[in-house]
């Protein structure tokens, strides 16, 4: 028997009651549940439940949510001395008879929530999987963030390292699925995994890694290997942390509008988006904003120093030992396509692209501190951490080129990650992929050359068939001024599996920051949102999907 139910303004969801009843428990009785080491895909000492508790709905308007069964656990180490997996899994009374799987963020360490949208960006005020009815789960990929203790400390076990690699994302889901099917009397139809930055990279590992758990997989911004993302950040931290080099806020507001005013109507309309990021790139001449004779004689110019810093950060960077999929290189930040916070009048907007950006509010320094940018800290953290073994090793003074002795080390963690750019296995079983980022953050070249991989290795054609790859013009990571994307990408990929519903040129997504409210297409890469020449400039419906 099916029941249509509706979720706020959302359109209808169908929720299956369809289940095996004499093979269901209560949810009390999953308390205690224990799953062995042999169900469970990878090595582990098992799963164990913790509590189980029925949760009363919540949520309001597109993302309220009914009543469900909360299960919260724990899958245990091979090794001692390493930290459980912590999961939870929330099981709604009304199941729609299919699973999704959130990703984290960062370097991890917490569980995503469950009940609300913030490891969802892009779709924070869409409805939430919970919203629809989809068993959902998530884990904090093997460790636990620790007062007093580099979130990146974990890294000196070399299984908690694996699990936050990826392994704790097959040991999740396996132990996830199992505990669906004691409380449904069968196993999830369909399943989805969505992630956004960490969380992207992690999407992308599990269509690479374990292509028969999954149906559909949306990454976002996809750090999808953090070895390099640190040795780019550390690029950027070195570069701007030069005497001279760093850029107060309003040197950052005369590059941002100096950027636009080569830029702006490069997609056939001054609208404050650079929408043809690809031109822009090879059209805006950064000498054009050069202090006289190349000194700092104000805010109004950018001196030697200063330009010379922005090229580190926005050029390739050649390397000694190789990284990712077999990359001898580091592609660059498009750095003269973000706004670092240059050209916001809001300053809590202000605020937050500091942080997020290559300047933060002080420069770089070692040991970081929370004035510098969290990227900074996170990097920072990784190569101490994860690959030297070394807490003072001083990674502003390391020589990036050659590795300073740690190459051997630095390819050593980067396998770690998941850098298959063949995906014919989870092609062949149909399953479909939606690789997002935005045009001005750090994660564009790197999800753009991902895809470029992936096509080199399975043929455009092939790749056409079961990918769509997006790039958000002036979107940056996270918190944006320009343009902050918000679409629904759940019902996305559902329709693609499911319906077979072509997302191609068809997505529409919101600005919640820049100018909210108004609309821009998708545009399935290369192509990119062009002004027809008529029109609302802030509807989707004036812009066409162009190549050149």
């Amino acid at each position: 028997m099916l029941t249509a139910v509706t979720a706020g303004a959302a359109a209808p969801y169908v929720f299956s009651s369809e289940v095996n009843a004499a093979a269901t428990k209560k949810c009390s009785a999953l308390t205690g549940v224990e799953i062995a080491a042999d169900a469970i895909g990878l090595p582990t000492g098992g799963a164990t439940v913790s509590s189980a508790v029925p949760a009363s709905a919540g949520g309001s308007g597109e993302q309220a949510y009914g009543a469900h069964c909360l299960v919260s656990g724990d899958v245990k180490p091979v090794d001692p001395a390493a930290p459980n997996i912590k999961f939870q899994l929330a099981l709604p009374e009304q199941w729609n008879g299919k699973a999704t799987m959130l990703g984290g963020a960062g370097l991890n360490g917490s569980i995503p929530p469950l009940t609300n949208a913030s490891n969802l960006w892009g779709a924070q005020k869409k409805p939430l999987p919970l919203s629809r009815g989809y068993a959902v789960f998530s884990s904090d990929s093997g460790h636990q963030n620790k007062n007093g203790e580099h979130p990146a400390a974990f890294g000196a076990n070399q299984e908690a390292l694996k699990n936050y690699a990826g392994d704790a994302l097959k040991k999740t889901r396996d132990v996830a699925v199992k505990l669906i099917h004691s409380r449904y009397g069968r196993a999830p139809a369909k399943s989805y995994f969505l992630g956004y930055s960490k969380g992207g990279g992690e999407a992308l590992a599990a269509a690479q890694r374990w292509p028969a758990d999954w149906d559909g997989v949306v990454a976002g911004a996809p750090g999808w290997n953090v070895t390099a993302v640190a040795l780019g950040m550390l690029n950027a931290a070195q570069a701007v942390a030069v005497p001279g080099a760093w850029l107060n806020e309003a040197k950052r507001h005369t590059l941002h509008a100096g950027v636009m005013r080569t830029c702006d109507a490069l997609d056939g309309v001054e609208d404050g988006i650079i929408g043809n990021p690809r031109t822009c790139e090879a059209r805006f001449v950064p000498t054009t904003l050069r202090c006289p004779r190349g000194e700092d004689t104000g805010n109004d110019c950018l001196s030697d120093v200063q330009l010379a810093a922005l090229k580190r950060i926005n050029d390739p960077k050649s390397l000694s030992y190789v990284i990712g999929t077999g990359e001898s290189s580091l592609p660059g930040y498009p750095i003269y396509l973000a706004d670092q916070g240059g050209g916001v009048p809001d300053a809590v907007h202000k605020e937050l692209l500091t942080q997020l950006g290559v300047y933060g509010s002080t420069p770089p320094a070692f040991p970081p501190t929370p004035q510098m940018p969290p990227g900074l800290s996170q990097a920072d953290g990784v190569v101490r951490h994860m690959i030297v073994g070394d807490p003072n090793f001083d990674t502003l003074a390391m020589d990036l080129a050659s590795g300073s002795g740690m190459a051997s080390r630095i390819e050593a963690n980067s396998g770690l990650f998941s850098n298959i750019a063949d995906l014919s296995p989870f092609q062949e079983r149909g399953g479909k992929l939606l690789l997002w980022t935005g045009s001005a953050e750090p994660a564009a070249r790197t999800s753009m050359h991902y895809y470029s991989r992936v096509q080199a290795a399975m043929g455009p054609a092939r790749v056409d068939s079961f990918v769509r790859y997006y790039e958000v013009p002036g979107a940056q990571h996270g918190p944006s001024s320009t343009f902050q994307p918000e679409w629904d990408q759940l019902a996305t990929i559902e329709n693609w599996v499911e319906k077979g519903a072509d997302p191609a040129n068809t997505i529409v997504a919101t600005d919640d920051a820049g100018v909210p409210g108004r609309t821009r297409p998708l545009c399935v890469f290369p192509s990119w949102p062009k002004y027809k020449g008529s029109g609302d400039v802030d509807n989707a419906d004036s812009f066409t999907c162009a190549s050149r």
